[in-house]
């Protein structure tokens, strides 16, 4: 498999980890960026966009990303960083802490649809990724 997956969102690690490489970050949708951010810096390649879709940074306590691995030497990983890769995720974190934080929410029936709009999203991510 050439990319692997980096989410913070339990039901797409469940339903697809038997299949596909699982990063699992704890924590909510910042924390998934600065991983991702870290990750790129040492060569892997984002393949989506980290604010696809319609749904805010502030809406959303769940994001699924996919990353093409890095290199296998860390010298070489970073003397290869994508720049397009930095650019996006540079952009996603200042967006993300741009939105002022909405209350929290609680309330396990919105926090499943989010999961599952995350997991939607990450499967059409994954299917262009296939092709």
């Amino acid at each position: 498999m050439k990319y692997f997956i980096l989410t913070n969102n339990s039901l797409a690690a469940e339903e697809l980890g038997k299949t596909h490489e699982i990063r699992f970050v704890e924590g909510g949708l910042r924390d998934v960026f600065v991983e991702a951010r870290d990750l790129i810096h040492q060569g892997a390649v984002l393949l989506n966009h980290p604010l696809y879709g319609s749904v805010k940074p502030n809406e959303t306590p769940f994001r699924s990303l996919l990353l093409h691995r890095a290199k296998s030497s860390t010298e070489e990983a970073c003397a290869s960083v994508d720049p397009e890769s930095v650019r996006l995720i540079g952009n996603a974190v200042s967006v993300c802490d741009k939105f002022i934080a909405k209350k929290e929410t609680t309330d396990p029936r919105i926090l499943q649809d989010f999961q599952v709009v995350d997991l939607s999203l990450l499967k059409s991510a994954m299917e262009s990724a296939d092709r």
